[in-house]
């Protein structure tokens, strides 16, 4: 796809550590706040599924990597010219047992998954997806081999992907997605979902715990969307359009893992609130701010936009939402019936380059950038609609031209200044007033 800024994931559904968010979100806004996981999506539509190869093609490791520290992790001895003791036959017999009941674990619980979320909505899974067990190593792994291998097969698009990134400041301007993605995927992803092979993979250091098996709802509930309403035809849409889609697939998925965490017994929940704020984010807080919340957006909104729909017009509302998608982030952030939610048409703003893409970031977009200086997203709001245009400028830097028109002359005088606080804390940034616009430039 040549379009940039579209929010689909590397692979539909990752789930990152919810005691990230917290430590994201806790440490530095109002403890009141409400705070959710978050996925780890792209910013920018890279990865096609039809070609890439499945995740079994990336890593020949077994669904549990369960080894001791006399093996390494493919259960050969560290010391290759000693023949195995009859310990270290032991330890490796104990090993594979070990294996072996995690994996019928796995499989019982699934199965009682299944069923949960079968009577949650009201329909029957198509068919039973696969469900993998893998360390932090393997996981990381399988994203970033998915990754290179679609920079790879479309390198046009991926300069037009990264050129956007570093742009807007996402990215720094030596970084590119490997980099990125080696510090988001190993500091937090916990579960992925292929929908070209109906994979699921979820990331466990050899016990089924409480937050393991959250993480098997949350992604089962991705594979059953998508035997139903094809999650990739969804999030093949552009720019402010795929963040809506991917906001309500997340909606489907956080509500009917809500509905299986109010089941568990008081002691249950305490436990897995605690594993969720014990969980190592590892570097993930050195990335960009903006692209961090940009992809936690989607779990809030999305979630509670749903929730509402659901509470007013029952569960068959999410499959309204996944047949009928709303168009824009704005029709997620805002009220139903809340004024201002037609979209004002702007034109591509012009620039002196070469034209990479041309699309529409959305109103999520500003939040995301502007999230440190406005925490209560008073600047994004009044959003009436706007055009991004990436090129290269005459000298060959990565540059991007904004136009954002508002629903009126207070919400565009809000957002003006809003942005000019943005502006003060980013470098190669600027922003004026353009008429009935307002306009963003920014070069990496």
């Amino acid at each position: 796809m040549s379009e940039i800024p579209s929010s689909t994931p590397p692979n539909t559904g990752p789930e990152v550590g919810r005691g990230s968010m917290l430590l994201l979100r806790g440490g530095l806004i109002v403890a009141s706040l409400v705070v959710f996981g978050f996925l780890a999506m792209a910013v920018i539509s890279l990865l096609n599924d039809d070609d890439a190869p499945s995740s079994g093609e990336a890593t020949t490791l077994e669904p549990t990597d369960v080894s001791t520290d006399e093996t390494d992790g493919g259960g050969e001895s560290d010391d290759a010219g000693e023949p195995d003791t009859g310990d270290e036959a032991g330890d490796e017999a104990s090993c594979d047992a070990a294996a072996g009941d995690l994996e019928a674990e796995l499989d019982a619980f699934v199965d009682e998954a299944i069923a949960f979320i079968e009577t949650a909505r009201e329909q029957p899974f198509l068919e039973r997806p696969e469900v993998r067990l893998v360390d932090v190593d393997t996981m990381t792994q399988i994203v970033l081999d998915d990754i290179e291998f679609d920079l790879a097969e479309d390198p046009e698009e991926a300069a037009v992907s990264l050129a956007f990134s570093r742009a807007l400041g996402f990215f720094g301007p030596d970084d590119d997605f490997l980099d990125v993605y080696n510090v988001f995927v190993s500091g937090g992803v916990l579960g992925v979902y292929f929908p070209r092979t109906d994979e699921l993979l979820v990331r466990s250091s050899g016990e089924l715990t409480l937050m393991t098996k959250a993480t098997v709802i949350h992604e089962l509930v991705h594979a059953f969307d998508d035997q139903y309403y094809d999650l990739n035809a969804g999030l093949d849409r552009e720019g402010d359009a795929s963040w809506a889609y991917t906001a309500v697939a997340e909606g489907s998925a956080t509500y009917v893992e809500d509905l299986w965490k109010e089941g568990l017994t008081s002691q249950e929940q305490a436990d897995l609130s605690a594993e969720e704020l014990a969980f190592d984010p590892g570097d993930i807080l050195s990335l960009d701010f903006g692209f961090l919340i940009y992809q936690t957006s989607v779990y809030d909104a999305g979630n509670a936009w749903l929730d509402a729909r659901i509470a007013q017009d029952g569960v068959g509302a999410i499959e309204d939402a996944f047949r009928n998608p709303p168009a824009t982030s704005e029709q997620i952030i805002e009220p139903a019936g809340a004024p201002g939610l037609d979209v004002i048409e702007v034109a591509a703003p012009e620039v002196d380059g070469e034209i990479l893409w041309q699309g529409t970031g959305g109103q999520a977009l500003i939040s995301a950038i502007t999230f440190l200086t406005d925490p209560g997203y008073d600047v994004s709001q009044g959003w009436g609609g706007d055009a991004i245009t990436v090129y290269l400028d005459p000298a060959g830097n990565e540059c991007l031209r904004w136009d954002i028109a508002s629903d009126s002359v207070t919400d565009a005088a809000e957002l003006l200044a809003g942005l000019e606080d943005w502006v003060a804390s980013v470098s190669g940034a600027s922003v004026i007033d353009v008429g009935e616009l307002v306009r963003v430039d920014r070069c990496a």
